[in-house]
């Protein structure tokens, strides 16, 4: 038997590696059921968009809910080979293409994407915009590379390309699609469609925070709805009251008691 002990111990540490190595499958499926949110923005002469990516995305990774999602960043703003507020926009939507590109991790690139909408609410000339977070991050080299070889503009025609046929098509900008179904004037509540969207087992904490949020919100206008309807149904009785005292008793609110003392 104690040559067996040796064989033993190999196998149990190459199960002991594989289940270290292997997805659970509770990763698989959350893998799986990622939702999809492309937003489809502009990077010049769009305050929507600056604010939106500023303010409202960025807070995605301040949560759980990037968890649960599949994020993509599309710097095009209208569906034709030409940028819609001229030369600056076109450079800006290509630095944002080379970013993507050489930064695939979304939370790599939003940063920086973040940072230069940030700037771009300040206003101020393009190149200080997005170099101030290039040169933060560290991105300068290759950022002027990509752009200079005219590797950028390819990029960026990919993008024009998947924004023309987007169905139904895009209307303007920010356009938010979560699972292939735009947002509209609607996409600050993205994170409600993406816990909707989501049909993985276990919902992060964010949608649960959501769920908790939005029933409150309902429970509150219910409520003022009820006591909207109380006042109103009280106006109506005590209208309702003086209306039959006064068919009943015509006279009656200009008699005026007689002192018992009189009697």
């Amino acid at each position: 038997m104690a040559y067996l002990r040796p064989l033993i111990f190999y196998i149990l540490a190459a199960l002991a590696i594989f289940m270290l190595i292997s997805p659970s499958h509770s990763s698989l499926d959350n893998v799986n059921d990622k939702v999809t949110v492309s937003l489809y923005y502009e990077t010049s002469l769009c305050p929507r968009c600056a604010s939106f990516i500023s303010n409202d995305l960025v807070k995605v990774f301040h949560t759980d809910l990037h968890t649960i999602i599949n994020l993509r960043l599309v710097p095009w703003s209208n569906a034709e080979i030409h940028c819609q507020h001229g030369e600056e926009e076109c450079h800006l939507n290509t630095i944002h293409s080379c970013v993507i590109h050489f930064w695939p991790d979304v939370k790599e690139h939003l940063e920086f994407i973040g940072c230069k909408e940030q700037q771009s609410l300040k206003l101020g000339p393009v190149e200080a915009l997005w170099k101030n977070c290039s040169e933060k991050l560290r991105l300068n080299d290759i950022i002027n590379k990509c752009y200079t070889t005219g590797f950028g503009y390819k990029l960026l025609l990919q993008y024009a390309n998947e924004t023309a046929h987007l169905k139904p098509p895009q209307e303007y900008v920010p356009w938010v699609v979560v699972n292939h179904q735009p947002l509209r004037q609607d996409y600050e509540n993205f994170v409600k469609y993406v816990c909707q969207a989501y049909k993985g087992d276990h919902k992060p904490a964010a949608c649960k925070a959501q769920s908790s949020s939005h029933s409150s919100t309902i429970h509150a206008s219910l409520l003022s709805t009820v006591n909207s309807q109380s006042q109103l149904n009280s106006k109506y009785m005590e209208f309702g009251r003086k209306t039959l005292m006064t068919r009943r008793c015509p006279h009656m609110i200009h008699i005026i008691p007689t002192p018992i003392h009189n009697l």
